[in-house]
């Protein structure tokens, strides 16, 4: 099945990893809690490969909305003068049906996705933090043929580590106005062959509790296991605009 199909339902790394964080600033002494639940507007472009079957990927944002059948993200940080805690989590549950062979087979693809990420920080200065931390991927995909070619599928699920260490820096632009550029790097091998991360936002502090960040974000996972028909391969950029709202306490 190397045809090309799109495979909205595996659109779901639309979500970047390392959340929004609401401010690289805290308060002296104790520590800052922010929870902030936040959506990512991204496409997706690249390969799947699954048993031996390789299949492009070039999915549109407005595709994901159409198919999409549960999702949820939201990021938690900690962090006072020196040090940063930060966690987190997306799943999403997508399917999607295409015609394919001039319209006489209906491909049905679907996709589940976890994602969970804990990272710690050193805070080198005021406005740089220093991070290390790990992302496990847990990842569903199938594809089902019905038509002439009826009772003809695929199917396979992966879960993987990706270590990564990265810097996040935030610099004031006015009173209740930040920019705040991410990147990471990961992988090395151990999960994916390399995984990168990287975002800028600006944040607007509504009141002593509410932010709003807005920014555009991307991540690329080049990961690949096995050989022949138990070759499972996944190499997808997801990139697009963010939006969050985040809750100081």
């Amino acid at each position: 099945m190397g045809t090309r199909v799109s495979l909205s339902v595996c659109a779901t790394i639309a979500l970047m990893l390392v959340g929004p964080w609401a401010s690289a600033q805290s308060g002296p002494g104790g520590w800052q809690f922010t929870i902030a639940p936040y959506m990512v507007a991204a496409g997706m472009n690249g390969s799947i490969g699954i048993a031996g079957s390789e299949t492009e990927v070039d999915v549109p944002f407005s595709t994901i909305l159409e198919n999409l059948d549960l999702a949820g993200m939201v990021h938690f940080d900690m962090m006072n003068e020196r040090w940063a805690i930060s966690s987190d989590l997306i799943f999403m549950d997508l399917e999607d049906d295409q015609a394919v062979a001039g319209g006489t087979t209906t491909t049905t693809a679907t996709m589940e996705e976890t994602l969970f990420e804990v990272a710690g920080g050193y805070r080198a200065s005021p406005a740089v933090i220093l991070l290390a931390g790990a992302r496990w991927v847990d990842l569903g995909t199938g594809l089902e043929l019905s038509g002439p070619m009826a009772g003809a599928s695929e199917d396979a699920s992966k879960s993987w580590v990706d270590p990564f260490v990265g810097v996040h820096v935030t610099a004031p632009l006015a009173t209740r106005w930040w920019l705040g550029v991410h990147g990471d790097i990961g992988g090395f091998g151990v999960g994916s062959d390399l995984a990168w991360h990287a975002y800028a936002d600006v944040g607007f502090r509504a009141s002593e509790v509410v932010s709003i960040l807005l920014g555009y974000r991307a991540i690329d996972m080049d990961y690949e296991d096995g050989e022949g028909l138990e070759r499972f391969a996944y190499d997808v950029l997801t990139a697009g605009p963010q939006l969050g709202v985040a809750f100081r306490f």
